[in-house]
């Protein structure tokens, strides 16, 4: 019989794998079948299905359809919230970020980078704010979003070649190049402003900027940002006003969180 340590690295490579799946699933996806899985994963397509009937029997994701495709299963669901809960920053931010969704009308959105995205961890918006239909969990690019670059400015120089790394894998060999240099284009553009602006740059009709939050001394970084879909809004009113007011909502996170003594992961 095999030993429990010799088990041990299957275990954490299945483990692995089955997060990489789970992760492939982005906001406003249609259902995902074994094929797309295997492109966005780059795992073996055997490999796949092994792993998503088990998750499937283990009630993470849901099978649909005729053809079979997959979708997240509240059981997902139910584990993201688990954490979620414990994270004492969303409950420092949450004021901060409804107050400024509030005051200006927009979505205000915190997040972390994982991989070539951005994973919502806390979300707000103003009563009459016209939505994004975006929510807690959510995954958007980083590269492509003001959230992404403002994030990948605040990183110490290995998490951010890492992120970029990812980012290559994601957009293939023949955009790899061309996106990485319009990425570093970007974030030396936030060393100038402390924040970053995308007009349409991920969705044509979605303006935000972004600002990162650092915590913990500096060795968690996360991101903050602010927008709304563009109907007849002056551009100049992002730069101007909606950049600075992010960065001082950032600092004050930071702040509250060095003065309760709380880390990212605890109270």
């Amino acid at each position: 019989m095999a030993s429990v340590s010799a088990k041990d690295p299957v275990e954490v490579v299945s483990l692995g794998r089955g997060l990489q799946i789970l992760r492939s699933f982005r906001a406003l996806d249609a259902p995902l079948g074994n094929k797309e899985i295997a492109e966005r994963t780059q795992l073996p397509k055997a490999t796949v299905a092994r792993l998503t009937y088990t998750l499937c029997k283990m009630g993470y994701l849901r099978q649909i359809g005729p053809h079979g495709q997959f979708h997240l299963a509240d059981k997902v669901t139910g584990l993201g919230h688990s954490l979620l809960r414990t994270l004492s920053v969303r409950q420092i931010a949450d004021p901060l970020m409804q107050e400024l969704a509030d005051r200006f009308e927009m979505s205000v959105a915190l997040g972390i980078g994982d991989g070539a995205d951005m994973v919502y961890l806390n979300y707000c918006s103003g009563p009459e704010t016209v939505t994004m239909r975006l929510r807690v969990g959510s995954l958007i690019p980083i590269a492509h979003t003001a959230m992404g670059r403002s994030y990948m400015w605040g990183l110490a120089e290995p998490a951010r070649r890492h992120h970029m790394e990812m980012i290559r894998r994601s957009v293939g060999p023949e955009k790899a190049d061309s996106v990485e240099e319009m990425l570093t284009e970007e974030i030396h553009s936030v060393e100038e402003k402390g924040f970053s602006v995308s007009f349409g740059d991920w969705r044509r009709q979605i303006y935000a900027v972004g600002a990162p939050v650092w915590l913990d001394n500096g060795e968690t970084v996360l991101a903050l940002n602010c927008g709304t879909r563009a109907i007849g809004l002056d551009r100049a009113r992002f730069p101007d006003t909606l950049g600075p007011e992010l960065i001082s909502v950032s600092n004050e996170i930071s702040h509250r969180m060095n003065q309760l003594g709380a880390n990212f992961w605890s109270e």
